[in-house]
């Protein structure tokens, strides 16, 4: 099975909850908005529950820096609530004046903001103090902190400050995900397919996947794409798989589209077709996935050889290999390939 890296998060960071469209004001609009709802406008965080639903949330990424920081300083000096001191914080951590925001989530988490205790936790953990960055995740998910239940189960999984403990690791994803976190419900569902931490459960494993990739979870849909294809805790469902495989390939995931190209390539599960299979595939090389190249290097003979031609000419379009005149997967274009993904 399929995991992928699942780690602790911060507002902005990772996102797991569908976009909340609601309407920003216009350029014209922003002029006659007072300081507090500038401030908001420019770097409200879609974890703060105190946030301004007036305005669309801001990924940390996207922050625009110079309007922010003038614009919370400002908002922030005038009254110093809590929300202004965690959104003048992610602006800062933005700009990557680190110590400042820390100072400033330190102040809004005193003030109650419990996504200000999430990210200060956080830093406080890349600073080498794993113990505070649990009890700053603990405080803030015991306070019904989504971000803060996600984390703590992290922190459970992984030991970060405290004695792995599946149960506890378990019972805080399932939280966050009741709660609508697609990333938590993801890592419960590893939890229980995996059966490491937690009594193995297949069956769970695959709700939660479904829950997740409902979420728009790409690793999700590969995980439950895989249970589907396999039989793997529910019944076997192969064109259901290859709709998740297709879910996470038009979301660009290259082993979506391998898996996806594969199985148009044979028909399997779905209407073959060749054409569409060798695009899939062709995609994947482009991409570098990793697991097609480990089928061109040991089972060639997985793919057609359509889709090993066109896989050459992509190389001899690089000039990896002279030319592409067959399918045959040599020693030489072994090597081409391996060229091939060692750049970067």
């Amino acid at each position: 099975m399929i995991t992928r890296s699942t780690v602790v998060k911060t507002a902005g960071r990772a996102l797991f909850f569908a976009a909340l469209l609601v309407g920003a004001a216009s350029g014209a609009e922003a002029n006659t908005l007072s300081i507090e709802a500038r401030c908001d406008q420019s770097a409200g965080s879609r974890y703060d529950s105190t946030r301004n639903k007036a305005f669309a949330p801001v990924v940390l990424e996207d922050i625009q820096i110079g309007a922010a920081l003038s614009a919370c300083r400002e908002a922030y000096n005038a009254g110093r609530s809590a929300r202004m001191a965690f959104q003048l914080a992610r602006a800062l951590e933005r700009a990557g004046q680190d110590l400042d925001a820390m100072k400033l989530y330190a102040e809004a988490a005193a003030l109650g903001n419990t996504v200000a205790m999430v990210n200060y936790g956080a830093m406080l953990g890349k600073r080498g103090d794993p113990a505070a960055e649990f009890s700053h995740y603990k405080k803030a998910a015991e306070m019904g902190d989504v971000l803060g239940a996600y984390n703590l189960g992290v922190a459970y999984r992984d030991g970060i400050g405290t004695a792995i403990n599946g149960a506890e690791a378990a019972r805080w994803f399932d939280k966050a995900a009741a709660a609508g976190d697609e990333t938590a419900a993801f890592n419960l569902g590893v939890l229980l397919d995996d059966g490491s931490l937690v009594d193995e459960d297949n069956a769970r494993a695959a709700a939660f996947y479904k829950l997740s990739a409902k979420g728009g979870s790409i690793d999700a849909m590969i995980n439950l794409g895989l249970m589907l294809e396999s039989g793997e805790g529910i019944e076997q469902d192969l064109t259901a798989a290859a709709g998740y495989f297709k879910q996470a390939a038009d979301q660009g995931d290259s082993y979506g589209k391998l898996k996806f190209g594969l199985m148009q390539q044979s028909g399997t599960g779905i209407v073959k077709n060749i054409e569409q299979a060798v695009n899939s595939l062709v995609a994947a090389f482009e991409m570098r996935d990793v697991d097609l190249e480990v089928i061109l290097r040991d089972q060639p003979e997985q793919l057609s050889a359509d889709a090993r031609l066109a896989i050459k000419q992509v190389l001899a379009k690089r000039d990896l290999i002279d030319e592409a005149g067959n399918a045959e997967i040599d020693p030489i274009t072994l090597g081409a390939i391996e060229k091939h993904y060692a750049k970067k």
